[in-house]
This record gives structure tokens, sequence and C-alpha cells, in this order.
């Protein structure tokens, strides 16, 4: 259909103009007859893809198991190679591949948390003047971690290839490699790279914004706080949490993703939350069904920070679902719409559920 007879048809008639552009775009939704996830595996890099539909080619996630191998960082190191530029924040930057990767790259530029990555980050990057430390305020003075984190894992990568960004719960650390399950998703997006780009570059200011195009959305800090909130408050049926940490909201503690879940709840909507076992066994999470995931050892987490909502969203990034989250640290979320990519985290979720090390 050309511009000029879809413009002609909206203004002459513009209900059928409405009608005829609604089945002209019906085959760009991603269903689950017209998308298909597949586990890649090349050259030791092991990831799940959408290989038909509309993503096809746009959209690539690894989960973490415990255990020696690890996808995420496979994932990360490929995609960083792929890319002529990128721009990094990362919590804790010290696994030695990853560092050696970051620090080789001909244009790389970076920033970790300076309160919580000291002495260990400051060695390894103190001569490269790409790479900044990032430190925020005090949140409890009287907290062994008493500062807000500079809590982002993310990657903006520009190549000619394309543009996109890499984000999730996964940590660029030996432990989180060795030990934790975590998650990391590649999204190929020129406007989500925009986004994540601008936030880098505004650091260590707190930037609020957000941003949404095709079947992709994102937020960031409190912006992100609403997209979590309004993923939940459109739930109709059922959402699945994996988080390594929520905490149940109180007017001295805020926590407003709590409350959407408590009130999804109340409207009928199914919710079941996987939570990491330290984290969770001196809370009380009132109506929400929680259970919690037991590791091999208490430096290991379940650390995943993701919903499936309705078997058709995925949403991931930084956020634990505590009060700290809400009221300073700097944190990412995504929003993605693909049910063949929620069928594989909802398996995953399954697979935690069941876990026993």
């Amino acid at each position: 259909m050309c511009l000029f007879s879809l413009g002609y048809l909206l203004k002459t008639y513009p209900l059928l103009a409405t009608v005829t552009l609604l089945i002209w775009c019906l085959p760009c939704n991603p269903t689950t007859a017209t998308e298909k996830a597949t586990r890649f595996s090349n050259n030791g890099v092991a990831f799940w893809a959408i290989a038909k539909g509309p993503l096809a080619g746009r959209v690539a996630w690894a989960f973490d198991r415990p255990g020696a191998e690890s996808d995420p960082k496979d994932l990360l190191l490929s995609r960083i190679e792929l890319s002529q530029t990128i721009e990094w924040a990362s919590y804790k930057p010290t696994h030695e591949d990853i560092v050696e990767k970051l620090t080789s790259h001909l244009s790389a530029s970076g920033v970790f948390d300076g309160n919580y990555c000291t002495g260990k980050c400051s060695q390894i990057f103190d001569d490269n003047p790409n790479v900044e430390p990032i430190m925020l305020g005090v949140y409890k003075p009287n907290r062994k971690r008493k500062w807000f984190v500079m809590h982002h894992k993310f990657v903006v990568l520009r190549s000619q290839q394309g543009d996109g960004i890499l984000t999730g719960s996964f940590n660029w650390t030996e432990r989180a490699t060795d030990l934790n399950f975590e998650n990391l998703i590649y999204v190929k997006s020129t406007k989500l790279a925009n986004a994540y780009s601008k936030v880098f570059r505004r650091l260590p200011t707190r930037l609020s914004i957000k941003v949404a195009g095709g079947f992709f959305s994102a937020g960031f800090n409190d912006a992100g706080i609403e997209l979590i909130k309004r993923s939940i408050t459109a739930a109709q049926k059922r959402i699945l949490v994996a988080v390594w940490s929520m905490s149940v909201g109180s007017k001295r503690y805020p926590n407003p993703i709590y409350d959407a879940l408590a009130k999804a709840v109340d409207r009928g909507v199914e919710v079941q939350v996987i939570t990491d076992y330290h984290k969770a066994k001196k809370r009380k999470y009132k109506k929400l069904a929680v259970h919690s995931v037991r590791m091999g050892s208490k430096k290991a987490h379940m650390h995943h920070k993701f919903m499936v909502i309705d078997d058709l969203y995925v949403v991931s990034g930084s956020y634990n679902f505590v009060t700290k989250s809400v009221l300073g640290n700097h944190e990412n979320v995504i929003v993605i719409k693909s049910p063949a990519m929620a069928s594989s985290f909802t398996t995953h979720w399954n697979e935690l559920r069941s876990y026993k090390p």
C-alpha cells in the first residue's frame, strides 16, 4: 500500500483507513503461531534468539546457572567484539575475561560503582582515562552497604551491522558466572541504544527517562519504576516473577512494585514469585505466593530480576524490588513483547522453581 493512497483514505474515509491500517499491521504482531525462538551455538557461544517473526535477528538472550560455563558472559563478549564503539556501565566489572575485552577494545568508555568496587576496579582501570568511578550518596549511614548503588549492567553497542544494547541481571564477576542464576538480553535497536547512551553520558546525574518503539520499551530510574508498575497493572491473567530481593512495601519503606503486585492479586491475577532464600527468610509477603530458592552456598545467588506477564511480555533489567532501588539507585529496565521469548523465560522460571543444589 503506497503512502499516497493511505493518506487519501485517511482524509476521505477515516474509518475505512483505520480498519485497513489495522489489518495491514496484523502480520507484524508477534504471536505463538508467527514467532519462533531457537537455541544457537556457535564457536562456544550459546544463546536463544528469535528466529522467525517480526523480531527475527533483533533479540537474543542467555541464562546462567551454577557451574563453570556462562552463556551470558559469552554473549556479552561476542557482542562487544562485533562492535566498533561501546559505552558500558557495570556495578562491578571484575571478571578477568570481561576486563580483558573492555580494556583491549579500541573505542570503549565505561563507568563502575566507586563505592562498592573500590580497590579492585580502581586497580584495573586506574590508568584508563575512558573509565570513571560513579560514587553515589548515602542511603542508610549505619548499614554496611550504606550507599546508593550505580546498579546498571548494560552496554551500548554501535556497529556497521546496526546499533543495540545488552542488559539484564548479569553481574560481570567470577562469582556470578560460576555460582549464580542470571540473565542477559541483547536487543538490536538504534532507538534503545540512543536512550541508553543518553543515560550513560549524563552519569552521575540520575536521569529519569523512558523510550518506546515497536515491541520494546525501556525506562530508567523513576521512569523505570513507572514502566514496571504499568506492566504489572496491565496484566490480565498471570505474572511470573524471579527476583533476587523483594521487600514488603510500607510507609517507612515504600515499594511501589510490591504494592502493584499485591493489587494484581486483588483483581484476580495469578502472581507467583521466586526469590533468593537468604533474602526472603525474614520477610512476610502476606498475600503474594513467594517461593524461595536455596543455593548451594551463601556466596551463590538466585540473582534474576525478570517477570513474564500473560505469556506475552518479558520484563528484565537491573532492578531488585526493594526500597533502595526506588529511592536512589541508578537502574534500568526493558520490556519486550514476544510470546516466544516469554515461553523461554517461563521454562527457565519453572527450572528455578524445582531447583535443588
